[in-house]
Order: structure tokens, then sequence, then C-alpha cells
């Protein structure tokens, strides 16, 4: 396997790979941000403002492919349905661990996928960590640690184990998205189409998924969160237009073209800083009165920042590492 890979094992940090990173991270950040207020200050549903953003999204990262074969061939690759599902266990078991923790104490635990990602990429790919991974890592692991024992059943807790299974559905699906066929040249329509492949399966799964679980149990808790009410109201659909076309799409075709260029491990490194980055924008949406300013408690923000500083410690000696070599 590691051969038939094995030009992906030159992964690494560069100029042109970081500048990849960091608009890959920076417009999910915004996303997040927007989407919150949406939700959190107007009230929209979070499941039909994803759906819509995912379908109308990736539709529009098709037409923005231009005149060229339908993306049918990224649609057939398993591939494709593999990163769909996972981003659908990814979404499902982030929002349930939500009823057990803060969403700041979530974003912690989600940097578990770093060192579950660098043994995808050494399992998978072949590129075996260094001493600094491993200290990194532990580094991060003692930052989600804090935070895990402070909640309910500690780290053995529901919250816990759901993230656990939210952080390696992360970590898995970046890896696929590496591995996927389509990816893994630098053609820009070519990379559109399955952009716009990989969302539009999302949605259909993540719709087939909400259809069955509220089949089997018309008054579970799918049932509860997506009444049908929340898909009548405009709002939601002109706000998941808008944001699925500006921002949603662009970030996951950012996302693909970042994996390809740094490798999954790496990229996952960056979005370590995310809960950085959401934190400003809530506080910065805060100030402007589209949100209640975040509250975070003394232990969650140093936890937080033994995870970041993780996770910047691990790219910053890769970063040297491979400038070290290219001298």
């Amino acid at each position: 396997m590691h051969d038939k890979i094995a030009f992906m094992s030159e992964h690494g940090f560069n100029s042109r790979g970081l500048s990849a990173v960091v608009t890959a991270v920076v417009s999910w950040g915004v996303l997040i941000v927007i989407s919150r207020v949406l939700v959190a200050g107007y009230g929209l549903n979070p499941w039909v403002l994803s759906f819509i953003q995912m379908a109308v999204g990736g539709a529009a990262m098709i037409v923005a492919a231009g005149p060229g074969r339908f993306p049918l061939k990224a649609m057939r690759h398993p591939h494709t349905w593999v990163y769909g599902s996972l981003r659908v266990l990814t979404a499902a078991t982030l929002t349930a661990a939500l009823a057990y923790a803060t969403s700041a104490e979530i974003s912690v635990l989600s940097a578990l996928f770093i060192p579950i990602g660098i043994l995808l990429a050494w399992g998978l790919f072949g590129r075996r960590p260094g001493p600094a991974d491993a200290l990194g890592s532990l580094v991060v692991l003692a930052g989600i640690a804090g935070v895990a024992a402070g909640l309910p059943g500690g780290l053995l807790g529901t919250a816990a184990t759901l993230m656990v299974i939210s952080a390696g559905a992360t970590a898995l699906g970046t890896a696929i998205a590496e591995m996927h066929p389509e990816n893994r040249g630098d053609d820009r329509k070519t990379r559109l189409r399955l952009t716009g492949a990989a969302m539009l399966a999302t949605a259909v799964l993540m719709l087939a998924a909400a259809m069955a679980a509220s089949h089997l149990d018309p008054d579970g808790l799918v049932a509860a969160h997506v009444p049908l009410e929340a898909a009548a109201d405009p709002r939601v659909w002109i706000a998941g237009v808008l944001v699925g076309v500006l921002v949603r799409g662009p970030s996951t075709y950012f996302t693909f073209r970042a994996i390809r260029l740094v490798g999954s491990e790496n990229y996952l490194m960056g979005v370590a800083l995310m809960p950085a980055l959401n934190l400003s924008g809530e506080f910065l949406a805060a100030s402007f009165g589209l949100l209640p300013a975040p509250a975070l408690s003394g232990a969650t923000l140093a936890a937080g920042a033994l995870g970041i500083a993780g996770a910047v410690a691990i790219a910053t000696l890769r970063w040297r590492a491979r400038a070290a070599q290219a001298a």
C-alpha cells in the first residue's frame, strides 16, 4: 500500500502549503462564526442550515468548475461516500457531545484528532512520526485530559467517548481526502468537481440518516431537533444558499487543496488553531450584539492553550526539519 501512495510521503510544510492551510483554517473559522450567529443569534435550525449549505455549496462548486464532465467519476469513487459518511458521523457525535460539555470544552477535546492523524499518516502513508511529534502529542493529550477529567464521567464518560469517535472520524476523513484519486493532482477544475461531489454526497447521507432516524423513532432526538417547520423557514433557505455558495463551498475546496499540499496530519495541526480563531470571532460578534460574550473558565483556557501549544510545536519543528533538509 505504501508503494501505491509513495508520492504522498513528500508532504510537509513549505510556504505554499502553509498559505493553503491558513486560507482553509481562516475560511472555516469565518464559516463557523457566521453559522453560530445564524443559529444562536437568529434561531435558525442548525441541521437544516447545514444541509442547505452542503447541497447548494456543492452544486455551486460544480458550476464553478465550468463546462466539462459532470463529477460522476468522483461520485462513483467509494472514497467520496466514505468521506461523506465520516463527515456526518463527526457532526452527529460532536452535536451529541454538546449535551454534556460546553462548546469551548468540545473545541479542546477535538484536538485529539492531532495524535490520531499522526498515527494514521504513519499507518496509511508510511510517514513515520519523529520525537517532536510524540512530545507534542503528549502535550496535546495533557490538555485534553485536563478538560475531560472535569466532565461528567471523567475520561470514560459519555462526552469523552463521543469526542473520541468524533476526533477519530475527523482524522480518518482527512486521510481519506488525501487518498482520494481525484485529489492527487493540482488541476483546479478537477478539485472543484471533487469538492462538489463530496459536499453533495455528504448532504445526501445527512438527509438519509435524518429520515431513517425519524422513521425508526418518530419521537426521538432527530425528530425533535429537525422539525418539519424548520425547513419551511424562508430565512434558513436564504442564509443557507448565501453561506453555502460564498463560504462553505470555497472552504471545502481550500481544505482539499491544503490536504493535498501538506498532508492530512499537517493540515490537522493547522485546524488545532480553530478554537482561538472561533473565540476571537465570537468576541467580535458579541461586540456588535450578534452573540452573547463567550464565558470560559480558566481551566478550559489553560487546557486549550496547552493543546494549541502542542500543535504549534509539532508544526514548527517539522518546518525546521524540512528547511534543514532543503539547505
